[in-house]
């Protein structure tokens, strides 16, 4: 009995602290995210006016193209996934963070290149989106070192 104790506290892996900041952290900005999804695709005209958005905006998003609102959803809702299985320590994690990643990638390439989203949004948004697309990748690194470590399995 001593002996599968003593092998069971040896495998243990602790949770770090960090992990439960990261996948927090990111749970509150694609819970952000998906509420921004379903008023900007609702046309919810107060959310529009909070923003400061005018009727550019509105133009962009009325009758938005399937191929970015595909890879927009995938984002979003991965994006939530991957924390929330972050904090369940499952390897998933890491997949689900690597799919919102690469969606976000490829939507940001498309309405860079030809929805000159630049312009219509501003360069404040668009950097926004740039800097959140990094912080997915580096969701997906972190989640692979923790694979790595034997804390995600």
């Amino acid at each position: 009995m001593k002996n599968r104790i003593k092998t069971f506290q040896e495998n243990s892996i602790r949770t770090p602290w960090h992990l439960w900041f990261i996948g927090l952290f990111f749970i509150f900005i694609y819970t952000y995210g998906i509420y921004d999804y379903f008023m900007m695709l609702g046309h919810n005209e107060a959310y529009y006016n909070s923003k400061r958005f005018g009727d550019t905006v509105l133009a962009y998003f009325t009758d938005y193209p399937i191929l970015p609102l595909v890879f927009w959803t995938m984002n979003v809702f991965s994006g939530l996934i991957a924390p929330i299985l972050l904090l369940f320590h499952t390897r998933w994690a890491a997949q689900v963070a690597m799919i919102s990643s690469i969606s976000m990638l490829c939507l940001e390439f498309i309405t860079f290149t030809f929805m000159n989203r630049w312009n219509v949004l501003g360069p404040w948004i668009s950097l926004f989106d740039v800097v959140i697309l990094l912080m997915t990748f580096g969701l997906f690194l972190y989640c692979r070192v923790m694979v790595k470590r034997g804390v995600l399995k």
